[in-house]
Parts: structure tokens; C-alpha cells; sequence
């Protein structure tokens, strides 16, 4: 494995040409990529899944151990996770894996990862203009979108998307099209939202890569907003032992911070099972239960935090989904 990634990087003299895929890590798993190569002095910079595909390679490097790592960058949203990784890690994508599920799952994520910035260059990367469609629209230009997601951004600072579903619907020589769930959640400066869509996408190849030519929505449903009773001791109570029971009869409330951050783990209409709430802090994890009255039922809501930043929280939310709850995602928003 060393000598194959040296020697193709050296013979193709086109670093960012040749695209590299995860490999020995377990499925949810993750990967450390670090400031130096060296696992007893380096400091982790980011964390990259099991399935990320799509990682150029920079350099390489071989230790007086024998060891070789090399300094990738790896596509994360709008942005990119740069750093050293160990080789036996990475493995050259094939013809084959360029065009496999998980690569366009790959895509996906990144594209809605990215609408969580207020970036609009970024629109370039992930969609070709003209776009043949965009929701109702037809031949939108790259001015009309950015018109679009100002506007958006303006209401919506604070967005979360959570790619939950993806199927593929047709594959043509020149595009494929898609399907995909997402949840989302949106918070202003006053308000929020959240939900669901369902949309349809088309992706056409670009390099090794795609990029989104048309975008519809086959359903959107936002959700109601939960009623939240103020009264006897059950708006927010925090969790300082694993036994459920405490938490029930806990008697101080603490009003939580709303310029925290935090990571939503989990809704439960019973009880919370002690090694649930055993796994989040067998990982580091603080984390408090809100309950919430709907109708006749009260939901017991479990967030992991605070946090100080929503880049904080997006580094912890990489564990989080790995170890203890995969659609877990960030709320800016505790009311």
C-alpha cells in the first residue's frame, strides 16, 4: 500500500487528479486526522467517517519506523478537513466506487452540510448553472440563487441538516438522479423551525465529483411546535446520575442557556433506559432531559451539551452520530 500511493503520485504528477477513499475503519467509525505525522505528539485537527470518498492526497511521507502517512484534504460540507493520516487508511478509488452509492451519499451530505454556511461561494462548487430547475423555478442563474439563499440565510442564521435517506432513482451515461430525506432545523433571531423534506435531485458528473443541476421538493412538512409546560418541576432537569429515577425527583430546575449550543441525542415517550443515558457519559457527554407536554403525553428529550459554538458542537456531533445515536443532530434553540 505504501509503495502503490508513492508511486502513483509520483508518476501522475497530477496530485489532484487521483482521489483516495477510507478504508480499515469499522462502518460508523471515524478517523483521526492530525497537525503532525506522529501519533505520540500530534494534536487531532479533525475527524473524518468511514465513508468519506473524495480525499486528495498532498504529500507523503515514510518514518524511521516504516510507517508512511500522508497529509490529505478531505471535502467536509463547503469546507475541507486538512491534515496527516496514517496510509494504511486510504485506498485509491476505483472507476467503480466513483459511481457507488456511498460516494454520491458522500456528495449529498457534504452539498447539505454546505447550506449550513453563509457562504454563497460555495454555491459554484455544489451546483451547475443554469440549473434546469430549482424547486419551481427553471434555468435559474448563479445571481438568482444567491438572491434566493440571502434572503434565506437573512431569516435563517442558524441551520442544521441531517441527510437521513437516499435512494437512487435512474442512472443515465450523463446524470442520476436521486432521492433523498432530510431532516432539518432552522433558528432565527426570534424563531425556529424544523422538519422534514423529501426532494429529488439530479447530479451530473463533474471530475470526480458531481454537481446538482436540478432540485424539486416531493414533500415538505414543517412540524408543530411542541407546548411546554412551565409548571411543576418538569421543564429542564439536569442529569447528574444515570439512574432515571433521581432525574424524575430531581428538585432544582436549572434554566438552561439559550447562547448555548447544543446536540438533541434523543425523544422518548417512556422511561430512558439508565444505559442510554450510561452511553453518553461513557463518552464525555454532559447532557440534560427536557420534557415536553403533547396532549395527554409528556416526551422526554435528551440533549447533549451546552456547548459554547456551533463548531464545537459540530465536532462532538461526529461522535455522537458514531457512538450514540446516528440522527442525532445540533439545536441552537432550548425553549
Amino acid at each position: 500500500m505504501k509503495k502503490i500511493i508513492i508511486l502513483s503520485l509520483i508518476l501522475t504528477g497530477l496530485i489532484h487528479a487521483v482521489k483516495y477513499e477510507i478504508t480499515h475503519i469499522k462502518k460508523g467509525g471515524t478517523l483521526n486526522v492530525r497537525d503532525v505525522p506522529f501519533m505520540s505528539t500530534s494534536e487531532v485537527v479533525g475527524r473524518i467517517s468511514s465513508k468519506t470518498t473524495g480525499i486528495s492526497i498532498r504529500e507523503c511521507t515514510e518514518l524511521k519506523d516504516g510507517s508512511e502517512w500522508c497529509y490529505i484534504n478531505a471535502p467536509y460540507g463547503g469546507s475541507n478537513i486538512e491534515g496527516w493520516v496514517s496510509s494504511y487508511y486510504l485506498k485509491e478509488m476505483s472507476k467503480k466506487s466513483k459511481a457507488s452509492k456511498a460516494h454520491i451519499q458522500n456528495f449529498l451530505h457534504n452539498f447539505y452540510m454546505a447550506d449550513e454556511e453563509n457562504y454563497l461561494d460555495k454555491l459554484q462548487v455544489f451546483y451547475s448553472f443554469p440549473m434546469q430547475k430549482y424547486l419551481w423555478y427553471k434555468n435559474l442563474s448563479l445571481r438568482d440563487l444567491r438572491v434566493k439563499k440571502v434572503r434565506e440565510y437573512k431569516k435563517w442564521p442558524n441551520r442544521d441538516y441531517r441527510l437521513t435517506y437516499m435512494k437512487i432513482l435512474k442512472r443515465k451515461s450523463n446524470y442520476i438522479d436521486v432521492q433523498t430525506t432530510v431532516r432539518w432545523q432552522f433558528t432565527g433571531h426570534d424563531d425556529y423551525e424544523n422538519g422534514k423534506t423529501v426532494q429529488k435531485l439530479r447530479l451530473i458528473p463533474s471530475g470526480n465529483s458531481f454537481k446538482v443541476s436540478a432540485l424539486k421538493n416531493f414533500k415538505h412538512t414543517v412540524f408543530p411546535k411542541p407546548i411546554i409546560v412551565e409548571d411543576e418541576n418538569v421543564t429542564l432537569v439536569e442529569a447528574t446520575d444515570l439512574n432515571e429515577t433521581s432525574v424524575e425527583l430531581a428538585t432544582t430546575v436549572p434554566t438552561p442557556d439559550l447562547n448555548k449550543v447544543y446536540i438533541k441525542a434523543g425523544s422518548f415517550f417512556a422511561t430512558i433506559s439508565p444505559k442510554y443515558l450510561a452511553s453518553i457519559s461513557q463518552n464525555g457527554f454532559p447532557y440534560m432531559i427536557q420534557k415536553v407536554q403533547q396532549g395527554d403525553k409528556v416526551i422526554r428529550r435528551v440533549f447533549i451539551g451546552p456547548f459554547n459554538s456551533v463548531n464545537e458542537a459540530k465536532e462532538a456531533l461526529v461522535s455522537v452520530r458514531a457512538k450514540i445515536n446516528e440522527l442525532a443532530y445540533i439545536q441552537t434553540n432550548i425553549q
